[in-house]
């Protein structure tokens, strides 16, 4: 057979625990036809193929992130640029808000995301009072990079009907000065009931979104992405539509959210693994707890400086019974779980799903899985569930964790070294936009374990360049059970991979996150050429 699409001259990791390195590949359509030497790669070289000189660079198996939210990450590029860095300061917050507010008309929504308290100058939660300097003519949410936590101006919780008499919700809390009037701090289920008024995007922006999210993807080297939450039905119609015409930049699978869609999609009969190549209904999921970042996560132990265990999100029972009903359902099941105490309850619930029901090969995931202690990777391992680790965490919030928890909680926060000597197969994810979806600073992380300033945490946890890549790439497809079809450079295998821009090998490990990506390659074909790259 002719190959379409054939690579030579390269270091090809094929990610695949038996299949050694090569220097070539082949690829004929939408699939792998060959992978080893130059010779061996060449016998499939015919007048039509085309060929790409990789001059010793690295090829790897298309990047898979294992949970992102690639609509919110669209959406979040025409949102308010909050970040930390680039804004040093909560003056640099305000000026950025007042500069959009300028162009707005009066009383239309400003929203802003991406700051890390601890990251500002100020090392505090921007407030009300701050935003109002702003901008007083339009309501203004500000989203921490967590996604848990914001800060709402004074028209925004006016326009809440939030007030010194109001309660703190279920599952949430509001931020009060000694007076009893809030804050602006809406931490959970109250930073909800702002989200709730904002407008909704049409499905028309939803679709303009996944496509602006997809190009990001791509430049980044990723071909799979796990969206880690529908809950709207025209979400659902934006996935849909740009699958039909041909537009979904990277192939899919959809996380339904158990309280708003579940019911639904099961009623359809609709569960786990319907779809497609591009497009694929994942697991249930639910959400047990909140984030470190805001002192929401569930733990076991108070947090060092908030007299607080955390929040639940719900009655645990009543989380657990969903989390059991959704497997009784058909489908593969996984919670957004950090705390020790989050995760203790959701294996809990596994336990109980399977003894209710038993599955061989359920594949139930622990989303983020961040604060572990020896006796809950016992479980994980005992189980076969599957932990899905926020590889770029400790990167950017390694100072939030330890001044909330110390070190030593921190032992086997993403501990990827553990994971995998305990024959756990744990999934990378950026879960963008909380992190960059650059796949390399992920690889970077879990290779050091250090966070933007250097300092590294726990680096027994560390490991090798080719395990992180089989991490990033075949755990990833194992999590969404489609292994048997992606995440390894093999023969019949669909043709997804990228070419770095060098050969990885040779690459200070602290300088990988600066590798760029030369070619994304999704079904065979160039999907992403960086600019000047031979």
């Amino acid at each position: 057979m002719e190959a379409t699409l054939a690579l030579f001259g390269g270091h090809v990791v094929t990610a695949g625990a038996t299949t050694p390195p090569a220097t070539a590949i082949a690829l004929a359509g939408d699939r792998i036809l060959a992978v080893g030497s130059d010779a061996d790669v060449r016998r499939f070289v015919g007048p039509r193929t085309e060929t790409i000189d990789l001059r010793g660079r690295t090829v790897t198996p298309g990047f898979d992130d294992a949970h992102c939210h690639p609509i919110a990450l669209g959406l979040s590029l025409r949102e308010v640029d909050a970040r930390t860095p680039p804004n040093r300061s909560v003056a640099d917050i305000i000026a950025r808000i007042a500069e959009r507010a300028a162009t707005q008309p009066p009383g239309t929504w400003i929203v802003a995301r991406g700051y890390d308290q601890a990251q500002l100058a100020e090392r505090r939660h921007p407030t009300r009072e701050d935003l109002d300097r702003a901008t007083s003519q339009h309501p203004v949410l500000l989203i921490r990079a967590c996604g848990h936590i914001g800060v709402a101006n004074s028209m925004a919780l006016a326009r809440a009907g939030i007030g010194p008499g109001t309660p703190d919700p279920p599952g949430g809390t509001i931020d009060r000065a000694t007076d009893g009037t809030p804050t602006g701090v809406l931490r959970e289920a109250a930073l909800q009931r702002v989200r709730a008024i904002l407008p909704e995007p049409t499905v028309a922006d939803l679709a303009a979104a996944l496509e602006e999210a997809g190009s990001l993807f791509l430049r980044y080297g990723v071909t799979s992405v796990q969206e880690a939450g529908i809950r709207r039905a025209e979400e659902f119609q934006a996935y849909q539509i740009l699958t039909r015409d041909r537009r979904l930049p990277v192939r899919s699978t959809l996380m339904i959210l158990i309280d708003p869609l579940l019911e639904t999609v099961r009623a359809l009969g609709i569960r786990t693994g319907f779809g497609d190549s591009w497009l694929r209904i994942g697991p249930a999921k639910l959400f047990l707890d909140g984030s470190i970042g805001g002192r929401t996560a569930r733990m076991s132990q108070p947090y060092l400086d908030r007299d607080t265990l955390g929040l639940w999100m719900d009655d645990p029972e009543t989380m657990k019974r969903k989390i059991v009903a959704a497997h009784c359902a058909g489908f593969q099941c996984c919670a957004h779980a950090i705390g020790d105490a989050a995760i203790e309850l959701l294996l809990d619930s596994f336990e109980e799903a399977l003894r209710l029901q038993p599955r061989h090969d359920h594949r139930h995931r622990i989303e983020h899985c961040s604060i572990l202690r020896p006796d809950l990777i016992d479980r994980i391992a005992r189980l076969g569930a599957v932990p899905i680790p926020g590889t770029t965490f400790l990167h950017d919030f390694r100072e939030v964790y330890l001044s909330g928890l110390g070190s030593e909680r921190l032992r086997y926060a993403y501990a990827l070294r553990t994971f995998l000597d305990r024959g756990i197969l744990a999934a990378a994810s950026s879960d963008a936009p909380v992190c960059s979806p650059n796949p390399m600073l992920g690889i970077q992380t879990m290779i050091t374990r250090k966070d933007a300033s250097g300092q590294a945490t726990w680096p027994e946890e560390c490991i090798s360049l080719e395990e992180a890549i089989r991490v990033y790439t075949l755990h990833g497809a194992y999590a969404s059970f489609s292994e048997h079809e992606k995440g390894t450079l093999e023969p019949g295998k669909l043709a997804d991979l990228v070419v770095l821009e060098t050969d990885l090998r040779t690459v200070p490990p602290d300088a990988l996150a600066q590798v760029r990506v030369d070619y994304t390659i999704v079904d065979g074909r160039v999907a992403y050429a960086r600019p000047g790259a031979p």
